[in-house]
């Protein structure tokens, strides 16, 4: 049996985090359509370029619920560059790979949709390819390099959803070209510790950090001046789409963006948290630790200091590891304890997937957690990186009761990398604890996975 399917103990206080109801759009190219009619902060399309000018759509793709945003928003948009008179040849559409890998012709067709795709140039950046970089200068201390194909358009544009982020607080806005275009340089900056201990850094959240100082000073530097931003819930259903400066764009979107992924839970000081993964493909250890990391890093901490974060995850013996999940893999089994991963890639410095391991091992460090990865085909590989593994739900669950105490209080949390969850309860010590009904599975939040 696989073990997200087990059956946790009966008689534990459990919690289930409701996905919050969202309204999908109903018309999403009526929706694109108005949205670019109307742009917040900023003249329309039709007024920002014509007959001539050179057009960068910097659009995020790879990934089912951008692929859904630009399957609807990539053609409106297109529609409105033709109907000011851009020419076709004018156009170039960036993909904002960052430190990830280029994107494939059937990832490109599906993320741009066919007919974008085959019609207009589509270029990946390449964050190592030092003569496709313009320099803006430093800011912060930051070398700021960005692909010379956004810099130098006349208009730049970019496409991209509104969803939670490790230190962006959401995406979107100016981070699809100050990340995604940005220079091998600026991203090795960006992710040294003084930007990753920073105390306003907290998903799900718009907090003045300086990750988000940089991001907007790159973003203006660059001359991003329009954004065509989707919010989409958990589910990949876009609940609203905006268009016009950055700045506006991604502060409108945040209301409706925090009604997507906050999930109010009815307490603060949960024992054990089973963290689930949603209906992604992506169940390895490097992708279930992400969740880990949202949990310690949410500015509404529900996880009680000493507690326990359960994490299905799946490991296939001959699965291609790609450069970022090695090296997390690495800087985590390279180490004792986590106050040396700490002190080890502080030392040294963090490369790609590494900023994770950091993480991980930050939000491990600052609030005791102790982290129970579930899966019987990767306890090796659990066990070398410092993390405590077991081969079923109910051995997880034994395991997480010799660290917490019996009966914990359980939240089940679906989506965990995305959902934040948000309590307005206080403990009171004198009430006991609610039980629960006798027959609650695992299979009820991470059925997906």
């Amino acid at each position: 049996m696989d073990a997200t399917f087990d059956p946790l103990p009966l008689g534990w206080p459990i919690d289930h985090a409701v996905p919050p109801l969202s309204e999908p759009l109903e018309n999403l190219e009526a929706a694109a359509e108005h949205a670019l009619a109307h742009p917040l902060s900023s003249l329309p399309i039709m007024d920002l370029c014509g007959p001539g000018s050179r057009v960068t759509v910097v659009a995020a793709i790879a990934g089912r619920a951008r692929d859904a945003a630009n399957a609807a928003m990539m053609p409106r948009l297109m529609h409105e560059l033709e109907a000011a008179g851009v020419r076709e040849r004018d156009i170039v559409i960036l993909i904002p790979n960052a430190l990830h890998r280029p994107s494939t012709a059937v990832e490109k067709r599906r993320g741009l949709g066919e007919a974008v795709a085959g019609r207009y140039t589509v270029v990946d950046h390449d964050p190592t390819n030092l003569t496709e970089l313009d320099d803006l200068g430093t800011f912060q201390g930051v070398p700021l390099l960005v692909n010379y194909r956004a810099v130098e358009a006349d208009l730049l544009i970019a496409v991209d959803v509104v969803e939670p982020h490790y230190y962006a607080g959401y995406s979107g806005g100016n981070k699809t070209v100050s990340i995604g275009c940005a220079g091998e340089a600026t991203l090795n900056e960006v992710r040294t510790t003084r930007f990753l201990d920073d105390v306003a850094l907290h998903p799900a959240d718009s907090p003045d950090n300086l990750a988000m100082r940089v991001e907007q000073e790159i973003g203006r530097r660059a001359g991003l001046k329009f954004v065509l931003n989707a919010v989409i819930d958990v589910d990949s259903r876009i609940t609203a789409i905006g268009a016009g400066s950055p700045n506006a764009v991604h502060d409108a979107l945040l209301t409706c963006a925090r009604r997507s992924f906050q999930v109010d839970v009815p307490r603060s000081d949960y024992n054990i948290i089973v963290a689930g993964n949603g209906g992604s493909r992506n169940r390895t250890l490097y992708h279930a630790s992400r969740a880990a990391v949202a949990i310690g890093l949410t500015p509404h901490q529900v996880l009680m200091n000493g507690g326990v974060i359960i994490l299905p995850v799946h490991c296939e013996i001959d699965r291609h590891v790609d450069a970022r999940e090695q090296q997390f893999y690495e800087a985590l089994s390279s180490a004792n304890d986590m106050d040396t991963v700490l002190a080890q890639l502080s030392e040294r410095g963090i490369r790609s997937g590494e900023q994770r391991a950091y993480m991980l091992a930050q939000t491990m460090m600052a609030h005791k957690y102790h982290v129970i990865a579930v899966g019987a085909d990767c306890a090796d590989l659990v066990n070398d990186c410092g993390l405590i593994a077991a081969r079923s739900m109910l051995e997880a669950a034994s395991l997480a009761e010799t660290i917490v105490g019996r009966s914990p209080r359980v939240l089940m949390l679906p989506h965990a990398a995305h959902f934040i969850p948000v309590s307005r309860w206080q403990p009171q010590p004198e009430s006991p604890a609610t039980q629960p009904d006798d027959d609650i599975y695992i299979r009820s939040i991470i059925s997906d996975n």
